[in-house]
């Protein structure tokens, strides 16, 4: 899959490769935010649904794919519920790229400017549509999620490859809380707090410091590293409506920081269109997220899409460059690294024919198994399989080899 990956993502589309990079907006973009970053050779932006969802055609190949955009206004944002009857905001198909608008998870503050003003942050650097979004968005649990998004020809059995380009920073500050309903006892912190963080965005640092309340002797600033908290399609529709805190067989509430810019994650179709939704922006993150939250910020990803046809896959698996990244879910944690490790030999039984058991061995030898979180009832450990391990680099696993725990 990585060859495909690099023919695709390396310049194909006439777009400029994706890296690591944080990207700041500038003050006047904050002011007049449209998201959509059209790429060299595009031929131009159009309405396509509305004020609030824009195209972009992107031209320079024979089979020339589409870049949209979904920008964060109260008609494309629920916030705390994912509901798979609800009319998709743009209908896309395989092969189309989306850039989000996503607001961040704030705490349940009644004027969400004014706590931001109380804490810091200067007027002209609010972002308008969080504001927008919390004063018109009946909240129905802690999560702003943009979409759904419906994929042209999806259907149950199928699989959304959805590929990470690019993470843009929408906003030069976020907030983090500490709640009793974090991994510690509630006795351990009753009361719980919440706290803004600013961006430095020259460094690309978040700032931990005492001037914005922080009880430190000396400052402390760690790098950016964005990634979405909820990269998510629809649960079955059977089910019904479903709040948007425990991750699942559909993704969801993942919360896992390997999930960035240029990863890949392969998500089991359970809907007619898929349905895809994103939200709950992180600009950093430790494994656990141990305190309820990490830093909430407002995102703008760009994501691409790609539809795999009658491949089967129980839960989400995450690809980069440098690794494959099964994921264990469950509601007990070592349960959780049960699932884990099988998907994880799984996938090596696959990659090179190895025996279970040689398997089994080698995930004990050269595999780190990683807490992704462990506060939204169901909790994940991912296993990071490194490519450099094979004398092939780890290329030639098939999408079809994904289907999940069978050796």
């Amino acid at each position: 899959m990585n060859d495909e990956k690099t023919s695709r993502s390396g310049g194909e589309l006439g777009s400029e490769p994706a890296d690591d990079r944080v990207t700041f907006p500038s003050q006047e973009t904050l002011r007049r935010r449209r998201f959509l970053k059209t790429a060299a050779g595009t031929a131009g932006a159009a309405i396509v649904a509305g004020s609030s969802i824009t195209q972009a055609q992107e031209s320079g190949t024979d089979n020339s794919n589409e870049h949209y955009e979904v920008e964060p206004t109260p008609e494309n944002i629920q916030w705390g519920i994912f509901d798979p009857d609800r009319e998709p905001v743009l209908e896309i198909e395989s092969g189309d790229t989306v850039t989000f608008g996503c607001v961040l998870t704030a705490p349940d503050e009644e004027d969400h400017e004014q706590y931001l003003l109380d804490n810091g942050i200067a007027h002209s650097d609010i972002f308008e549509p969080e504001v927008t979004v919390g004063n018109e968005v009946e909240r129905e649990g802690p999560h702003p999620v943009t979409g759904p998004v419906y994929v042209e020809d999806a259907e149950p059995g199928d699989i959304l490859e959805v590929y990470v380009k690019d993470i843009e920073v929408s906003a030069p500050y976020g907030v983090s809380s500490a709640s009793p309903s974090g991994a510690l006892p509630e006795t351990d912190f009753p009361e719980g707090d919440s706290q803004v963080i600013p961006f430095d965005e020259e460094r690309e640092t978040a700032l931990f410091t005492d001037s914005v309340g922080v009880s430190l002797e000396q400052d402390v600033a760690f790098p950016l590293d964005p990634f979405m908290g909820i990269m998510a399609v629809s649960q079955r529709p059977s089910t019904g409506p479903l709040d948007t805190i425990a991750p699942s067989y559909f993704g969801g509430n993942m919360d896992n920081r390997r999930l960035g810019v240029g990863t890949t994650v392969y998500f089991p179709v359970s809907a007619e269109g898929a349905l895809f939704w994103t939200g709950d922006g992180h600009a950093s993150q430790g494994d656990g997220e141990v305190s309820l939250t990490a830093i909430e910020t407002s995102l703008s990803p760009t994501l691409e899409f790609t539809l795999h046809k009658d491949v089967p896959l129980d839960w989400p698996v995450a690809e980069t460059d440098d690794h494959y990244i099964p994921m264990g879910f469950s509601e007990d944690l070592d349960d959780a690294m049960v699932n884990a490790i099988r998907e994880a030999i799984s996938i090596l039984v696959h990659q090179e024919g190895l025996d279970p058991l040689d398997a089994y061995r080698l995930c004990s030898i050269n595999v780190d198994f990683n807490i992704a979180q462990v506060v939204d009832d169901m909790e994940i450990i991912d296993a990071t399989i490194p490519k450099s391990m094979f004398s092939d680099g780890g290329g030639d696993l098939s999408v079809e080899d994904l289907a999940t725990y069978q050796y």
